[in-house]
């Protein structure tokens, strides 16, 4: 794994992790957006469908507050679902207000394999964002994990779309790190709007 960079996150300067954002009070933050499980939206739903539609909205609504609440800098790893979502939502929002965007890629071909639709997407992300980075240029076992380390390092929070009983490295390496980590339910937020985030 990399070296940490050593950055002071506001969560410990303030004397540690407070749940349910109240970290928000503080201004100009960093956020990770991440998701524990990259198959559990069907990704063959059209996008125009309700439950995508409602998701979308109400992730919209979670990086307005977010931003509202003080958070100027977005990183994701530029995953198909929820990071490019992400991305496409942060990027949206970027002609009115003082909000980037950083991508920390896995490996350089991330998206060589994936169908075009999303391959465009990811493209565009790309070309609209404010920074870029790569934990690797090939592949391997590490890549994702490099890059969630160098993303948490970078934050003040993170933010995982998925069920928090799974195991995932960014969790663990946030919370060991003194950064905060809180969840939302995808299913929740497909179902209806205004998703809860819930601390761990």
């Amino acid at each position: 794994m990399h070296e940490k960079g050593g950055r002071m996150h506001k969560s410990q300067e303030s004397g540690g992790k407070n749940s349910n954002f109240n970290l928000l009070e503080e201004e100009k933050m960093t956020c990770t957006i991440a998701a524990t499980d990259y198959n559990n939206i069907d990704m063959s739903m059209n996008e125009s469908e309700f439950e995508v539609v409602t998701f979308k909205q109400n992730l919209r609504e979670m990086i307005w507050n977010l931003h509202c609440g003080g958070v100027t800098d977005f990183y994701i790893n530029s995953e198909y679902g929820v990071p490019i979502w992400a991305g496409e939502t942060i990027i949206g929002l970027k002609n009115y207000n003082d909000i980037r965007l950083h991508i920390i890629v896995p490996y350089e071909n991330q998206c060589s394999y994936w169908h075009e639709y999303w391959r465009e997407k990811y493209y565009k992300v790309h070309e609209f964002c404010d920074t870029v980075r790569f934990a690797s240029i090939d592949y391997s076992d590490e890549c994702f994990a490099e890059a969630d380390e160098l993303m948490a390092d970078e934050s003040d929070m993170v933010l995982i779309f998925g069920d928090q009983t799974e195991k995932f490295h960014i969790a663990e390496y946030a919370k060991n790190n003194g950064v905060a980590v809180e969840y939302v339910g995808i299913d929740k937020l497909m179902q209806r709007a205004g998703g809860q985030i819930n601390g761990e």
